[in-house]
């Protein structure tokens, strides 16, 4: 019987050890297990297409265009970070957002592939958080720091914020007010908030007067909103293709000249 006892107690605390580890490098295996899901897809599907690569309308008057992307992209080329507009011009891709953490504990699968491979391809990237309003704020901006080492030339953090959840509008303002306290304090300047169009008027644009907004606004000629909302960006398509690839992807306008884009950067 004390053989047995022994056993389980030595079984047991393999088991805990193994949590324990878990726990403690939960991101790693979080990130390479959906590597080797992604690779065992990859193995086993039938060339599945996502769509013949067209070319879609741009916005007139902007110079500089990007795009955002996350786990739900296939692995991005950001080498090939180009596309053709409907005049059959090549359009290049200069800025790239990429998806960091969600929550309190979610950080991006492809995060770290992603914020590496764009760095190598000269492409100058930003991270983003989507923020969940029930969670704890604080807890929330943790997580984005924790996993987010910006550099020099890098992009402002954003904070991509698309649902009240179950809070009134004060309690929401007032969460997500933390959060960003939190991410200005760690980072030394201001993040940019991310929603659509209605969600800022309804909910951000009067609180947040003194921040500058990415609007998701699709399909649509040109942007217009309230001249009190000041805006950096535009997500205006979720469909756009790229070089080398037939999945679709986000693309963005920055509001502004390369001056006006270089200052915005973290110095």
């Amino acid at each position: 019987m004390k053989k047995k006892a022994k056993k389980r107690w030595i079984a047991f605390a393999i088991i805990l050890l193994l949590l324990a580890t878990a726990w403690y490098y939960e991101k790693k295996v979080i990130r390479y297990s959906y590597k080797a899901y992604r690779f065992y897809k990859t193995l086993t599907r039938k060339d599945v297409k996502y769509g013949r690569f067209q070319p879609i309308e741009f916005p007139y008057g902007y110079k500089i265009h990007g795009v955002d992307v996350s786990r739900w992209q296939d692995e991005v080329d950001f080498y090939k970070l180009k596309t053709k507009t409907l005049d059959n011009d090549t359009l290049v891709f200069k800025f790239a957002f990429i998806k960091a953490t969600e929550g309190i504990l979610l950080e991006d699968p492809m995060f770290e592939d992603n914020w590496e491979n764009a760095k190598d391809a000269k492409i100058v990237r930003g991270a983003y958080h989507y923020y969940i309003p029930s969670y704890d704020p604080k807890k929330q901006a943790r997580n984005f720091y924790t996993s987010v080492k910006l550099q020099r030339g890098d992009l402002p953090p954003v904070v991509d914020i698309e649902e009240i959840g179950k809070l009134k509008k004060g309690e929401l303002v007032k969460n997500l007010k933390i959060f960003i306290a939190e991410i200005e304090k760690k980072y030394s300047v201001k993040p940019i908030i991310y929603s659509n169009i209605s969600f800022i008027e309804d909910y951000l644009a009067d609180d947040f007067s003194n921040y500058k907004f990415w609007i998701a606004h699709y399909y649509e000629e040109e942007l217009i909103v309230e001249s009190s909302i000041k805006w950096l960006f535009w997500q205006h398509t979720d469909k756009a293709f790229i070089f080398g690839s037939n999945q679709l992807i986000d693309a963005n306008v920055f509001n502004g000249n390369e001056a006006d884009f270089k200052k915005i950067l973290i110095r």
